[in-house]
């Protein structure tokens, strides 16, 4: 397909939403009624348009040995944007680094120890925490039927944390709009988008491995942050407990700085990591592949790590909008207690194996 042609098809499929949009915003509509449409023709045509060859995507790609933070750093980052959803992934170059965080870390918890090495290949990762917008495609398209609605609550903090009935991703305790962070999502929730993702879209999609959160969260660096250790700078980069918070919490342990929210913001709204991709710490926890085991480190493979057993706890990490800097780090690990719980800062973003 020529360039010109593919121009052509880029401004019918605008001039199809942009107008829808406008009137809605008019209306003072809150749902994606008016978008369904003009998505669901873009991915169609998209589906029919041959896709360009993932090698002129990929120049950054090698082997998880080929390369050290150093290298990253300088490496020329990739994007695509999934046809059916509109989400944007960054391409995360494979390498090895050094997971967990030593002895001396202001913060850290014993199960992130021992310090080791692994290695990692290569993966897109979303460049955004799964919006409400994108959440609401998915459930539309598939019908499903998420398991806080299903039991009819959600954990939810109001200070302290308590189950209340009739909490989900729809009605979460707190103003949101479409761009925000989905939340009130379970293990079990994600799981189910990425495997509606792998059969509607190209490629095969999950939620990121413990090892591959944290390696796609440095970033090249090893400071207990992406962006260092100044928790004065934490505000350019994460949504986390912080003065604006702490006007409606006052109990709570801050970041010396203010964001301007106090429980999620719009996804992408503060700066990127050295990947360029945003909220990676703070604003909501993200779930990843692994079950918890807190002696995990200690028997972890060098080469792509991954805990599958039986065990119910999942591994959660990155912090969120109600969390103290102990836990906004990139080696911080938590769980939940099963792949069903859910709470009101619990959200979380795929990766896209090549």
């Amino acid at each position: 397909m020529t360039s010109r042609v593919k121009w052509f098809l880029a401004g019918i499929l605008l001039a199809g939403i942009l107008p829808a949009t406008w009137a809605a915003m008019d209306r003072g509509q809150p749902s994606l009624d008016f978008l369904r449409r003009p998505l669901e023709t873009s991915a169609d045509l998209l589906r029919r348009v041959k896709p360009p060859r993932e090698t002129s995507q990929q120049t950054a790609e090698g082997g998880a040995a080929d390369r050290g933070p150093a290298e990253v750093a300088s490496i020329t980052l990739k994007t695509w944007i999934e046809p059916v959803t509109g989400m944007q992934f960054v391409w995360i170059p494979g390498g090895c680094y050094r997971m967990g965080s030593p002895p001396g870390e202001e913060g850290r918890d014993p199960d992130e120890g021992p310090v080791h090495e692994v290695c990692v290949d290569g993966f897109w990762m979303g460049r955004h925490e799964v919006s409400r917008a994108q959440f609401q495609i998915f459930t539309e398209a598939s019908g499903y039927v998420t398991e806080a609605e299903k039991d009819g609550y959600s954990w939810v903090y109001t200070g302290r944390w308590e189950t209340r009935s009739g909490f989900s991703w729809r009605r979460v305790g707190f103003e949101q709009d479409e761009r925000h962070p989905v939340v009130h999502v379970s293990w079990n929730d994600a799981a189910a988008m990425a495997e509606w993702l792998s059969r509607e879209s190209r490629g095969s999609f999950r939620l990121p491995t413990e090892a591959e959160w944290e390696w796609a969260c440095r970033a090249g660096t090893d400071t207990s942050r992406h962006w260092g250790d100044d928790l004065g700078e934490a505000c350019r980069y994460a949504n986390a407990a912080d003065r604006t918070a702490a006007a409606v919490f006052p109990a709570w342990t801050i970041h010396p700085c203010s964001d301007g929210f106090v429980h999620t913001a719009p996804v992408g709204r503060l700066h990127p990591n050295g990947f360029g991709l945003y909220d990676m710490l703070g604003n909501v926890w993200e779930w990843c592949r692994d079950v918890y085991d807190p002696e995990a480190y200690a028997g972890h493979s060098r080469e792509n790590p991954v805990v599958t057993d039986r065990a119910p706890a999942r591994v959660t990490r990155g912090g969120s909008w109600y969390s103290r800097p102990q836990f906004v780090r990139c080696a911080g690990r938590d769980h939940l207690s099963s792949p069903q719980r859910r709470s009101n800062d619990q959200g979380f973003r795929l990766v896209r194996k090549p």
